[in-house]
Formats: C-alpha cells, structure tokens, sequence
C-alpha cells in the first residue's frame, strides 16, 4: 500500500486512476494466485511449506524494491512522526468524502474476507468434499475482479466515481443473491465469487481514486485511514463468516454478507463524489 501511495504522488492528475488501478491489478493478482498457490503447495509438502516459501519470497522482494524505488522526497512541514499520525484523525474529522468512502472500503473488503474464509468450510464440506488443492483453484474465479482494477481506474479519470461505486456496490449484492444458491449449484457458486470480486476490486480503486484527489500534500495519510478502516473490514468480515457459519452455516455466511452489501449500496444514496 505505500507503493500506491507513491504511484499516486508521482502520477498526472489525467491518469491517476488508470495508473494507481494498474498497481492494484498486481496486487489483486498477488492475492489471489497466493491462494492457488498455498493450496497446491499444501497439498505436497503440507501447510508449513507456504510459510517458508513466502519468507523466501519477501527477502527476494525487498531486495528488488531496494534497487528499483526511487528516492522519496522530504516530507514538507517539518512534522514529527508522532503528529504526522496524530494528523490522521484530524483528516478523517475534517473530510466526510474520506469518512464516506472508509465506510464502502469497510463493508466491501468484509464482504470480500468473508467469502474468502467462509468459502473453505463449504468447499472442503460434505457438499463438495474437494481436497485442498482443488479449492486453491477456485481463486482463479476471481480474477476477473483484478482485471476490473485498470477499468476502473479508468472509469475514475473520467470524473464518473459516485455511478461507478453505485454499479460495483450493486454488483457486491448480486454475487452474494448467487453465492447463497452456492451449496446446491456450483454455476452458481462461481458466478458469484466472479461478480463479487469485480464488485469490490472495482470499489477498491474507486476509492482510492477519490480520496488520493482530497488533499495531494496528504495522500499517504489519507491513504493510512482509508486502509485501517479497509483491513478492519477484512478482519470484521473473517470473525462474523466464521461466526455465522457455526451458527447456521453457509446460509447464515450468505445474509451475513448480503446485509454488508447492501448497507454498502445503501450509503451510495449519500450524495458525495
């Protein structure tokens, strides 16, 4: 997320969106084929493999970022890092564009790591009973929803955020009218993971787009309260699919994230860019 950041600072206000939708198509992808991977990988060698493998990776990547990122300017101001973090809470008091959009980033990513917890017990269950290399594989269903990323961008930099928010928070209540079909229909089951996923990594750019425009002296702060509120989403979303599976199952994970969804849409009718 700092290379985000970064990408947002250093792109034209014209091509801001295209360029910071690209950065997260990457991302996405990562996400995702990491579950592939994890589940291949597990399959052969068992689950503490993936963590060795993963270590390896970072080391290799942080050497990568050390050659290839350029030099970031002084931050202007003269601000310690203490106020620098104290100033987050001052942005989130002083912009309801930026409050407004951590609340579709909340619900989104909930909906998005409530799927993705939830969707290995029903897999893995009487229902299905796939190993866990064949449910590593579903997570190829949701790339269609990194592929969103770059369009979305795009769908910003022509100035049409609100429409754009309203149609991907639409979209996030769909797939789960689908998923909830999921335990009896596996079409239906798929179709839904594809149309949540374009819903919310289309949600995602948006509103990083919007707020990345709030205030250019502070993008990394704004960026620092969007995604503390964006994981706090992912973490809510974890702890109430698997509460609600234990309650009732994946009927339970269905109007669980159906109502995310369209509390999301809901805040879509708040007239702000």
């Amino acid at each position: 997320m700092v290379i985000t950041s970064m990408v947002a600072s250093y792109a034209p206000d014209q091509s801001r969106g295209r360029m910071v939708g690209t950065v997260m198509t990457g991302l996405l992808l990562g996400i995702l084929l990491a579950r592939t991977v994890a589940g291949v990988v597990a399959q052969l060698g068992g689950w503490r493999l993936i963590y060795g493998l993963a270590a390896g990776a970072m080391l290799i990547l942080a050497f990568v970022l050390r050659r290839t990122l350029p030099d970031a300017e002084p931050p202007e101001g003269g601000l310690s890092y203490g106020d620098l973090l104290r100033s987050v809470g001052a942005l989130i008091g002083d912009e309801p564009t930026l409050r407004l959009r951590m609340a579709f980033g909340f619900l989104s990513m909930a909906s998005f790591s409530g799927l993705w917890t939830s969707i290995a017990f029903l897999l893995s269950g009487p229902e299905y009973g796939y190993s866990e290399a064949v449910i590593g594989v579903f997570s190829l269903a949701g790339l269609a929803g990194a592929a969103m990323a770059s369009l979305a961008g795009r769908v910003a930099d022509a100035g049409h955020q609100l429409a754009g928010t309203r149609l991907a928070a639409a979209g996030v209540l769909a797939g789960w009218g689908l998923l909830a079909l999921g335990a009896q229909s596996l079409a239906a089951l798929v179709a839904g993971i594809v149309i949540l996923d374009l819903g919310v990594q289309a949600t995602q750019i948006l509103n990083q787009s919007v707020i990345f425009r709030l205030r250019p002296e502070a993008r990394s702060r704004l960026n620092t309260a969007y995604m503390t509120c964006y994981f706090a989403g992912a973490v809510s979303g974890s702890a109430g699919a698997s509460f609600a599976w234990e309650q009732g199952g994946w009927g339970a994970v269905s109007a669980a994230g159906a109502v995310a969804a369209a509390l999301g849409l809901a805040l879509t009718a708040v007239r702000r860019p």
